[in-house]
């Protein structure tokens, strides 16, 4: 059993995220069916690596039909600093196999859209010929830069999250819910 710490607070349990997870892989199978029906091809479904390995771990296999997986890698924060976004979005598809191909991104969140408009863009210019996106959670923002096309849960504020993949200062992604990290009061 986890000692969770005191900051921590439940957001989503995992009894959620599975269901979350069974009904955004019973909605992606629908597409990736059709895809196999009309190009005998499967879709290349990718990680975006770290935070949406367990997430995707859990969403593949949820799929039922055949998916290829290749790994890409994104940066948007600035290593061990909360909140602290880099100027530009790295990216890095040199294992996906994107031309001519049907790509399904995958991760953990949708913040401010940035990063995953950054890969899809990456993907189309690399030969790709559809790019979407399911992320298991959707942050509500007003000027957001990308809308994923599946959803496991949207949510309001601007509360770190920690848990099923994320991190907190590469700590606690092992959790098997998702919590919010309440900021401490100094007295």
């Amino acid at each position: 059993m986890f000692d969770i710490p005191k900051n921590f607070k439940l957001c989503f349990s995992s009894e959620e995220i599975s269901d979350a997870v069974r009904r955004l892989g019973e909605e992606i199978s629908k597409w990736a069916s059709q895809i196999w029906e009309d190009s005998h091809t499967d879709i290349v479904a990718v990680p975006v690596l770290r935070g949406g390995i367990f997430f995707f771990a859990d969403l593949v296999r949820s799929i039922e039909s055949s998916v290829e997986i290749a790994p890409a890698k994104a940066w948007a924060y600035v290593e061990f600093e909360r909140f602290k976004q880099r100027e530009k979005v790295k990216v890095d598809i040199s294992n996906v196999p994107a031309k001519g191909r049907r790509v399904l991104l995958v991760d953990d969140i949708c913040d401010s859209g940035r990063t995953l408009k950054a890969l899809k863009e990456e993907f189309l210019n690399a030969g790709a010929l559809e790019v979407r996106a399911a992320v298991l959670i959707k942050r509500i923002v007003e000027d957001g830069a990308f809308e994923p096309d599946w959803i496991g849960f949207e949510y309001k504020g601007a509360e770190w999250f920690v848990g099923y993949g994320m991190e907190d200062s590469e700590r606690w992604r092992n959790l098997p819910s998702v919590y919010i990290i309440q900021q401490t009061q100094e007295g």
